[in-house]
């Protein structure tokens, strides 16, 4: 979870390619699956014709060799400037026109016990291919490429643009069981303190649910701009031809998108009433710790008065060649003192 915000090599020029992750290298693998009408192929060689009418997916995962990366995918034509955003993984979600390609990032999560790992995932689509390069491995992808497999004809019919569509969908679907993940955590927080309404909850726990939700905030409200640049882009593609129109689906996905942002706002406001919530039973806890300890200031006080007066070095004071006066002293302190912890009973002080 501890991203780097910026990391670029000391005066590097534009268009240096560079990788610049933070986390452990992963070895660069890169396949090429062709969508055909009747089959899916997929194997380690890229073998690409732009006149060709099947999909083909590249798929790149592990940025650590960058010159393996740039030798194989010559045939693309990508900007240098492209791909050192690629080989950057601190960027946040975007889309970038570029008129010979649609270059995106996003961001896939996932939770691994406390901490939250961020994978950058580009996309580079254009007519009839589709390139990914993954920091390291998503497993989101795995399940469009179930799919793929199951249903080719889909793909096939559909475009690349169903393709960048499905992948992106899996994400997003991914950031909903991710909050989901969060929400039933808060409610177990909740259900927690409704069942002692006494005792204050785990504010470290508390703390690591904010941090989470503040980090997958920052990510979905630019993915939201993302989807809706690219539902833009659908609608005005759809307008030029008459293929079969990808709209719905975009739509669909920024639906997603929209109740997303709006659900992290809602898991916010729970969280904030928790933490709140919270911090009113610790005060109140603290202030019933204060409340006894001045209880028991003010029941002393009486013997110290008493045993201070018969304390002063003076030669003549009262009672003092009183054979009892030890017993009368000692019985007057006690009695003033049950006489305060009964007053303080009777006033539901404590």
């Amino acid at each position: 979870m501890n991203k780097k915000l910026f990391s670029k090599s000391k005066g590097a020029a534009p268009g240096t390619i560079i990788y610049e992750g933070d986390t452990a290298p992963v070895q660069t693998n890169i396949t090429c699956c062709k969508i055909m009408n009747d089959k899916v192929i997929e194997n380690d060689v890229i073998d690409y014709d732009n006149k060709d009418k099947y999909v083909t997916w590249i798929r790149v995962t592990g940025l650590s060799d960058s010159s393996r990366v740039i030798e194989a995918l010559k045939p693309f034509n990508i900007s240098s400037l492209t791909l050192e955003d690629v080989f950057e993984t601190y960027h946040n979600p975007k889309f970038d026109d570029t008129f010979d390609y649609n270059f995106i990032i996003m961001r896939s999560l996932s939770i691994n016990n406390t901490n939250i790992q961020d994978n950058q995932i580009s996309f580079i689509q254009k007519d009839n291919f589709l390139i990914t390069f993954e920091e390291y491995h998503c497993d989101e992808f795995n399940i469009v490429l179930q799919r793929i497999y199951k249903h080719f004809n889909n793909f096939y019919t559909r475009g690349s643009d169903y393709l960048l569509y499905a992948l992106i969908d899996a994400m997003i679907d991914n950031y909903i069981m991710i909050l989901n993940s969060i929400n039933l955590s808060v409610d177990s927080l909740e259900d927690t303190m409704t069942l002692d309404v006494a005792c204050p909850c785990d504010t470290s726990k508390l703390f690591t649910l904010k941090r989470h939700v503040n980090f997958l905030s920052r990510h979905t409200r630019a993915s939201y701009d993302v989807v809706n640049q690219l539902l833009k882009l659908s609608i005005e593609h759809n307008s030029e031809d008459n293929t079969v129109s990808i709209v719905p689906y975009y739509e669909d996905l920024f639906e997603h998108a929209m109740y997303l942002n709006e659900a992290i706002l809602y898991c916010k406001d729970s969280i904030r009433s928790v933490y709140d919530e919270n911090m009113s039973r610790m005060q109140l806890k603290s202030n019933k710790f204060i409340n006894i300890l001045t209880m028991l200031s003010t029941l002393m006080l009486p013997p110290m008065v008493i045993g201070g007066i018969f304390g002063m070095n003076f030669e003549q004071i009262p009672f003092t060649s009183y054979s009892h006066g030890f017993a009368v002293s000692v019985f007057a302190m006690f009695a003033v003192s049950l006489m305060l912890a009964w007053f303080f009973k009777k006033k539901n002080f404590f």
